[in-house]
Formats: structure tokens, C-alpha cells, sequence
């Protein structure tokens, strides 16, 4: 055996025992310090740039993030809608929003995102009433919903706890779900002032544009 194969084959034995010890090492949790999984590496490789992150323990662990309820804004601006086909898309738009799912989200994307012209077109605007074409795109944003035809009180008692999009099937617009205002139902509306509609949907309005569908976040 030569010299040089003789070192080349004691360099190979020193290589495989480190590996081998470095595997040890984290097996048993020795992450860094004078004899760790970090030392080996640097002996194997001292080049090697290292910034160790040894796993979290259960109660290491950060808390679970509280979802979209911590980040929602429900004064959130309502521009008014440009198109009169559009009132689905921007109070999707407006909900993706307002609850920090998507901050930077745009009417455009909105109604790229229902479907057009299948899904929302110029002719009839939105072509589900149910909202099945909304409720697709917020799951696609990690978003669970419901959907219901609800009345003015089952609406105004969950207003404060969720938030969505609704649409009447005389009103034929749809508008998002701030809150409530008193006795009221608080609104996001991208066409402020149609059909006697600003940002307050009262009682009465609401018994005279309904039948409501309900899209709710949950």
C-alpha cells in the first residue's frame, strides 16, 4: 500500500467516524457546544457556515396563530365599484382585505378569481346566488365558511363575530359584513346610495331587498 492511498484511507476512517458520531450526537439531542452535531460538522467541513436551530420542545413551541378574527379591520375603505356587474367581486375583495388574508389583494383578482365570465359576467353578475363561486375562492385562501338564507336577527347576531358577504333576491347586490350599528346591520357597500343603501342596512331594508343569502366566514 502506498503512502498516499494509506493517508487517503485513514482520511475516509476519520470522515465516517465523525459522521457516525455527529449522528449520535443529534440522536441524543447534542446539537451544539464542544461535543455536539455542530462540532462534527465544522471538523468535517471548517468552511461551513453553521446557524444551529435545535428543534422547539412542545412547550417551546410559539402559539397557534389566532387565524383571521386577530388581524380583522372592519373599517376597512370601500371604494365604489367602477363596473355595475362587480358588487360580488368587490365585496370579496373587500372581505380578503379587511381580514388581513390578503392585504394586497385587488378587485381584479376577484373577479378572476370566481370566474370569468362563467362564474360573474357583465350580463347577470353573479351567476350562483347561493355564492358557491365565493365561497370556492375563500377556501382557496385557507378560509372555512358556511352559506345560509338567513333572517335580519340571525344576521345581526352573528355580525359582530364573523364577517362575509351578503346578497338580497330583490336587491340583486352584494355587499360585506362589517358589524352592527345599534339596532342596525353596519355594511360594506361599493355602491353607496343604490336602492336607498349607504353603510346601514336597517330592518325594514333588509325585509324589503331580501330574501338574504349569507356567505360567513367561520
Amino acid at each position: 500500500m502506498t503512502p498516499d492511498v494509506e493517508s487517503q484511507l485513514t482520511q475516509l476512517e476519520q470522515r465516517l467516524r465523525l459522521q457516525t458520531d455527529g449522528l449520535a450526537q443529534m440522536l441524543q439531542g447534542r446539537w451544539t457546544g464542544r461535543q455536539s452535531l455542530e462540532a462534527d460538522l465544522k471538523l468535517l467541513n471548517p468552511t461551513t457556515q453553521l446557524t444551529p436551530k435545535p428543534p422547539l420542545l412542545v412547550s417551546q413551541a410559539p402559539a397557534p396563530p389566532k387565524g383571521w378574527r386577530s388581524t380583522y379591520q372592519p373599517n376597512t375603505e370601500m371604494p365604489p365599484q367602477v363596473y355595475d356587474w362587480t358588487c360580488s367581486a368587490c365585496s370579496l375583495d373587500w372581505v380578503l382585505r379587511a381580514t388581513g388574508v390578503a392585504p394586497h389583494h385587488t378587485r381584479e383578482q376577484a373577479v378572476s378569481e370566481i370566474g370569468y365570465p362563467e362564474n360573474v359576467n357583465p350580463t347577470y353578475g353573479l351567476m350562483d346566488s347561493s355564492g358557491s363561486a365565493l365561497r370556492r375562492v375563500f377556501a382557496d385562501y385557507g378560509l372555512q365558511t358556511g352559506q345560509a338564507w338567513l333572517t335580519f336577527d340571525q344576521v345581526w347576531a352573528g355580525a359582530n363575530q364573523s364577517t362575509g358577504q351578503m346578497s338580497g333576491g330583490t336587491w340583486y347586490h352584494w355587499v360585506a359584513i362589517r358589524g352592527t350599528k345599534g339596532s342596525d346591520l353596519w355594511i360594506a357597500n361599493s355602491a353607496p346610495g343604490y336602492k336607498g343603501v349607504w353603510d346601514i342596512l336597517t330592518r325594514e331594508q333588509f325585509a324589503a331587498l331580501g330574501p338574504f343569502s349569507v356567505v360567513y366566514l367561520v
